[in-house]
């Protein structure tokens, strides 16, 4: 799947989202990701709230706050930090990452630190994928 196409098909403008979690493993070839983890902005959530998307009833009783999914697509207003009980808003998320090809990614810095914050044992190995990924480009790059 390209990651970068499908998010188009939620029709919001480019600004009110951004791609995070294992779709930026796949996006650079880390490894590969069947789902599709987006944070949106609070009117974008609305909008496809008034689209008819599901909220999930059982995310919603375990965190206290609403996630929207339908297909491949996992849709929150924000990230959480659970070790230290912090929400990073959309805004701020958005400021951080950066673009690629018309789309909002999470840089692979920050979503080290939420895998490391989450720690389950997938998030451990995906933490040894990142590192590694990371090394590896700054080696070729000092080769150039």
């Amino acid at each position: 799947m390209n990651h970068l196409e499908k998010v188009k098909e939620l029709e919001l403008p480019y600004d009110q989202f951004v791609l995070v979690g294992g779709s930026i493993l796949d996006i650079h070839g880390i490894r590969k990701s069947d789902d599709m983890d987006v944070v949106v902005s609070s009117q974008a959530f609305q909008t496809l709230k008034g689209r008819g998307w599901p909220v999930d009833p059982v995310f919603k009783e375990k965190w206290g706050r609403e996630r929207l999914v339908q297909d491949v697509f996992e849709i929150y207003t924000d990230l959480y930090f659970q070790k230290i009980d912090y929400y990073l808003p959309f805004e701020v998320l958005k400021e951080m990452s950066k673009q690629m090809k018309g789309v909002y990614i999470q840089s692979l810095g920050a979503l080290l630190l939420i895998k490391f914050d989450i720690g389950r044992e997938k998030d451990m190995i995906d933490i040894k994928l990142i590192e590694e990924y990371l090394l590896g480009q700054r080696r070729a790059g000092m080769q150039n």
